[in-house]
């Protein structure tokens, strides 16, 4: 059953979400579902994850971050702050749901999701079953260079903010990330962990990921041979639904 939720978060604004809950009368083991910056909850893998999940009787939420997709206010002044809060806005109302398992509660985390979801466990020490992300972008440091140029860096602390295609980035989220890696979280994690990653990914390259399962132990990466950083080919996000799921399963149930 898919129903809409409708939340409000520390500055008032709704965060709108969907939440996927399976037939029958019990607490159910729950996934919820972050996407990454400038994501929204409607991007086809997000709905297909959640439909399957449903399917294998798992629980499933997934929702827009302030200033995306249907949630309130403007993407230009988004940060990661803001969303860890959105976050625990959503935790909040989930836990207080009579059908679901606090005692079974994993996360999904995409791109910069997979640092909200990091942050907000680590500060909440929340106890977790397992974490799944895909392309993560921990070490936000090092990846700015990866997205924009020496150039465009300057325009845009200069500017105060910076446009790319029909988007335009604010000035706080650059002063907040631009010296940041927050890989370091993931020595405080205590669950399970499966990276999976696109081998062709030019915005979040592998070589990231490889670092993030050397350095840190209870991390499974599996890598599929996609092109892009949101696995929109067909094929390869079957195969992800597929492992993600397969993953979720096993650590829930």
């Amino acid at each position: 059953m898919e129903k809409v939720v409708i939340l409000k978060n520390k500055k008032k604004k709704q965060l709108i979400g969907i939440s996927h809950i399976p037939e029958g009368e019990r607490k159910w083991p729950l996934v919820v579902i972050c996407h990454g910056f400038a994501g929204t909850k409607t991007d086809k893998k997000f709905i297909t994850l959640a439909r399957t999940l449903e399917q294998k009787k798992i629980a499933a939420f997934r929702f827009d971050f302030e200033g995306c997709g249907d949630s309130e206010g403007e993407l230009e002044k988004t940060t990661v702050k803001k969303q860890t809060s959105d976050l625990k806005v959503v935790i909040t109302y989930l836990l207080k749901q009579g059908n679901i398992d606090r005692n079974k509660i994993a996360f999904l985390g995409h791109s910069l999701g997979s640092v909200v979801t990091t942050i907000f466990i680590a500060k909440e020490k929340l106890p977790i079953k397992s974490l799944v992300f895909w392309a993560p972008a921990f070490n936000q440091k090092e990846l700015f260079p990866v997205w924009n140029t020496k150039q465009e860096l300057k325009q845009w602390d200069k500017q105060g903010y910076y446009i790319r295609k029909d988007k335009k980035f604010g000035i706080e989220y650059l002063k907040e990330n631009r010296d940041k890696d927050y890989s370091f979280l993931l020595a405080e994690m205590r669950c399970p962990i499966l990276i999976i990653h696109n081998t062709g990914d030019e915005a979040v390259p592998v070589k990231f990921s490889r670092e993030l399962a050397n350095l840190y132990q209870g991390i499974k990466l599996i890598f599929l041979p996609g092109t892009d950083h949101k696995f929109e080919n067909y094929e390869i996000q079957q195969e992800l639904i597929k492992k993600t799921s397969k993953w979720f399963n096993k650590y829930l149930k």
